[in-house]
């Protein structure tokens, strides 16, 4: 029965709506014969006028839909957004397509049932971006339309909110862009001017934006017109709601009753898209699609397939858009290219045969994926070529092993990902030589022209410098990068580019020798590593920076500080500074060291300094600290390095503590022989920031962008570029003088005994400057705790090791050790019987290995050991067990009672890894596995 009863009001429910239609037509025959419709000019994308001057936008299409369910035709006439409301309120247009009722325009107007909604937003400049309520924006004028509903909506907020009103939205949005603004109300979706879009998301973050309301949009018509208004409700109630939705989609993007969008995904193509140890997707195309969300501020969702199933969910409407897919003119699925996400590098691997000339090879068969887009650029190529259809890389690659192919071509990132993570890395060569590239798209519904827009105008938003970094977290190799080369400078938005040409040239003050940060050159030109910053600044920004030097870092500050000059590099920041200058975000790191006399024992942490007297440089913010952590050193300010290593020399200090890279460059060049090197641990690095004039607020957030950029890659060549760590000892100077005076001897033979005293001198000195060369070359290769080999020696001996044993075709084993225990002989014994600890523990490791074995401190309690020419890891094992008994029996330090262990990884080369940062990472991963169970053993991957 209750079934029936479902049917019978089923029917009549579908007469009913038969009946208002026909009502509708019937009545409107001898009523209404033609609607005249007025909407705003730019409210996109609601309603507004297109490139070609033809009305357009959400509601245009839904006042279309109506007259062709009504039968009546419209008109549609277009006027600012204050002159269409007072068109139909003096009667020259029947209707107005929609806009949100309020008190103030129902005094007017007479609504319709609402056909529509929108939210609206308060968007707040990021200078103010702190403030996240209405109460906050009080001080603040509000852009607005003159005559939109946003006036009445705040009002009923806060009374007190005051306004600055614009006659079009354009209007409105271009003083936002021009700074004349910092707050100002609109609405959901995107703008027509892309150029004007980039301009408001950089200033007006979508995650600072504050709701205001969810809005109701009603067509409006005159009072007193019933008729009119009943066919107009019964005409939107009889559009089919499936019509409605692919009108918003269209428009929008996405339906608004939904979630947001839905991105289909395919998984197994790490580093690329998969899914994770905890579930959730993870990869460099969801990164790129997460911040898409964030700035659009729509929400995301993944549905998970593989290549196949992930195109058909678009296409059966189960998901809105492919992540990604290498779509080609030869390979089609048949879906729109919403956005082109990215390009990937394929290369040809194959198994360590050296192939020389594929095309010279006759049974040349090679494995490839069936949906690849370079098939007929390989039979290009390789005409002879037999290509093998696989699906996955581990096909591929089973196949090469099995010699069913000679090799395959796929991307360099995953099959690299692959080979690694199966340990085939060393068993495989790719050629770089032999390299195709895929564009990978983001696919939509053909139908879908609204989400391609909304997808297109978001990617737009993500500028090249955050593409990069995202590359810069998945794709280790730079070589497979796709933005690093797409452009050399970052993207500024049209206000940007106005503020940065407004300045003129800048003056960028730097030391004369503060060598290698910053020195001037024999002809006055600005050398060192900030010479270089301010030359990537000048290139990304277009800046015209004036370099003005000084002889005095106190008289610079001032001049920065008063804005004499306006930027000044390798500044520490501290709160006093913080007060009246700007710093950027830091650049670069600054280990602190210590020059002394080379008969003082060694330093490696402050609390060796008591009852010493420091030197340091005059405005360094490592005077305060010492003053507050260490009362009881007694302090020397000098003007610069020179004076505080003069003041070592000459006994009015003990040490003198300075950046080491300056140091070093400063005892490099043989001035100061009877001086060392030492660095100090438990100082705080000092992170080097730029400082900026205070009144250049809007600079400093463009100079950020600009240094994030530099990676750990271009630290490093900037560091090698002006650190020359060899000393130089002028023998060829004191060779030539040594000619001169011999050949004066054998005119002048009365002066013999002259230049037998000045012979023995100079070469006394050459003696003293190599012995102090040799030192320093020690020092800076060498751990001051334990003499042990540093990080740097090791990361040589390992190249060398690595080297040597490819050539030989041999093995070798590094073991990764790190003590059990020793934190807690540090607590409870003091860093004096924990640094004896550390140097019984490194005379232990080195009475351990062999003559050709090498072992170095890897930094804190952490040692590595390098057993070279290995026949297996039963080798490596074996000492690994020898040095945790000779641990083991370590119990008394100073007199003071220890006890110590060690967990230990071993990885083997080339099995675990064939470069440096491999087996590093192996074994520090297996020693870590050995810590989490207890610690006192071993681990290898064997």
């Amino acid at each position: 029965m209750k079934l029936i009863g479902r049917l019978l009001f089923c029917i009549l429910l579908w007469s009913n709506s038969w009946n208002v239609v026909a009502n509708i037509s019937q009545s409107t025959e001898d009523s209404i014969n033609h609607v005249s419709l007025v909407l705003g000019e730019d409210s996109y994308p609601f309603q507004y006028i297109d490139d070609t001057g033809k009305p357009a936008g959400i509601l245009v299409d839904l006042w279309r839909e109506w007259s062709l369910v009504t039968s009546i035709p419209v008109s549609f006439e277009v006027r600012n957004w204050q002159q269409s409301l007072d068109s139909v309120k003096n009667g020259q247009f029947d209707v107005h397509i929609g806009m949100s009722p309020n008190d103030s325009r129902k005094l007017y107007f007479d609504f319709a049932d609402p056909i529509s909604s929108l939210q609206t937003f308060l968007f707040v400049h990021k200078s103010i971006g702190t403030k996240n309520n209405f109460n906050d924006l009080l001080a603040y004028q509000i852009g607005i339309v003159d005559g939109s509903s946003h006036e009445q909506s705040l009002l009923a907020k806060n009374a007190n909110f005051s306004f600055r009103k614009y006659p079009s939205r354009e209007a409105l949005l271009s003083a936002a862009a021009k700074g004349e603004i910092l707050v100002f109300a609109g609405i959901e979706g995107f703008q027509r001017n892309m150029s004007l879009e980039q301009d408001i998301a950089t200033e007006y973050y979508i995650s600072s934006r504050i709701p205001i309301d969810k809005t109701d949009i009603s067509p409006a018509i005159a009072k007193g017109n019933p008729i009119l208004l009943a066919t107009i409700n019964a005409g939107f109630v009889a559009i089919d709601a499936q019509q409605i939705e692919r009108i918003e989609r269209r428009w929008l993007g996405y339906h608004r009753d939904n979630a947001g969008v839905l991105i289909a995904m395919q998984t197994n193509i790490e580093p690329y898209a998969d899914i994770g140890n905890d579930g959730l997707p993870h990869g460099l195309y969801i990164d790129l699609w997460k911040l898409w969300s964030t700035k659009t501020g729509i929400s995301i969702d993944f549905v998970v397939g593989d290549m196949n199933s992930s195109v058909e969910d678009i296409k059966r409407g189960f998901a809105d858009v492919h992540i990604g897919y290498p779509e080609s003119n030869e390979m089609r699925t048949g879906l729109k290219q919403a956005w082109h996400l990215t390009s990937i590098k394929s290369r040809f691997f194959s198994l360590k045969n050296d192939l020389q000339d594929l095309r010279k090879i006759d049974n040349l068969r090679i494995g490839v994926f069936p949906t690849a887009p370079y098939i007929s650029e390989i039979h290009k190529l390789y005409p002879n070529a037999q290509l093998r259809f696989y699906e996955s890389t581990a096909d591929m690659v089973d196949a090469t092993v099995k010699g069913d192919v000679i090799g395959f071509i796929a991307s360099s990132a995953m099959s690299s990902h692959y080979l690694l993570t199966n340990k085939l890395w060393t068993d495989f060569k790719q050629y770089s030589n032999i390299e195709f590239s895929t564009d990978i798209y983001s696919l939509t519904r053909l139908d879908d022209s609204g989400l391609a827009k909304r997808i297109r105008a978001g990617f737009d938003l993500i500028s090249p410098e955050e593409r990069l970094q995202i590359e810069r977290k998945w794709l280790i190799n730079p070589e497979d990068r796709y933005y690093s080369g797409v452009t050399s400078h970052i993207i500024l938005s049209n206000q940007q580019k106005s503020y940065l040409s407004s300045l003129g040239a800048i003056k960028m003050g730097y030391l004369k020798d503060w060598r290698p940060m910053e020195f001037q050159g024999k002809n006055g030109e600005f050398l060192g590593v900030n010479s270089d910053i301010k030359s990537i600044l000048v290139n990304h920004l277009g800046l015209s920076i004036i370099p003005v030097a000084f002889d005095n870092f106190d008289e610079m500050l001032l001049q920065l500080e008063s804005g004499e000059i306006q930027l000044v590099a390798s500044l520490a920041y501290n709160a006093d500074r913080d007060k009246n200058i700007l710093f950027s975000e830091p650049y670069w790191p600054s280990p602190w060291a210590v020059a002394s006399d080379l008969t003082q024992p060694p330093i490696f942490h402050i609390g060796q300094l008591n009852n010493k007297t420091i030197a340091v440089v005059k405005g360094y913010q490592l005077i305060d600290q010492v003053r507050q952590l260490h009362p009881e050193l007694s302090l020397v300010i000098v003007a610069d390095t020179q004076e505080g290593l003069d003041a070592v020399v000459e006994g009015h200090a003990d040490m003198f503590v300075e950046k080491v890279s300056t140091l070093a460059d400063k005892l490099k060049n043989g001035q100061y022989p009877s001086l060392k090197l030492s660095l100090i641990a438990d100082l705080a690095d000092q992170q080097s920031r730029i400082g900026i004039f205070s009144d250049l607020t809007n600079l400093k957030p463009l100079i950020d962008r600009v240094l994030a950029t530099i990676d750990k890659t271009s630290q490093q060549e900037l560091y090698q570029k002006w650190n020359d760590v060899t000393l130089n000892t002028d023998n060829q100077f004191y060779q030539r003088w040594m000619k001169s005076l011999i050949i004066g001897l054998l005119i002048v033979s009365a002066i013999a005994v002259v230049v037998l005293v000045v012979n023995r001198r100079l070469k006394i000195e050459i003696t003293r400057r190599k012995r102090a060369e040799s030192q320093l070359v020690f020092i800076a290769n060498h751990d001051n705790v334990t003499g042990l080999a540093n990080r740097t020696l090791l990361e040589q001996e390992l190249a060398s090791a690595i080297s040597s044993h490819q050539k030989s075709n041999t093995k070798f084993a590094i073991l990764f050790i790190d003590l059990d225990g020793f934190k807690v002989v540090n607590d409870e014994h003091g860093h004096d019987v924990g640094d004896k600890l550390l140097k019984c523990v490194a005379d232990l490791l080195s009475q351990s290995i062999r003559a050709t074995d090498f072992v170095a401190r890897f930094g804190g309690d952490e040692f590595v050991i390098i057993l070279n020419h290995l026949d297996s890891i039963e080798n490596a094992k074996r000492l690994a067990d020898l040095v945790l008994k000779k641990l083991s029996q370590l119990n008394v330090i100073e007199q003071k009672p220890v006890q110590i262990s060690a967990s230990i990884g071993v990885a083997l080369f080339p099995d675990d890894g064939v470069n440096s940062d491999e087996l590093l990472k192996c074994a520090d991963l297996l020693m870590y596995q050995a810590k989490r169970t207890g610690g006192h053993r071993h681990r290898d991957n064997q």
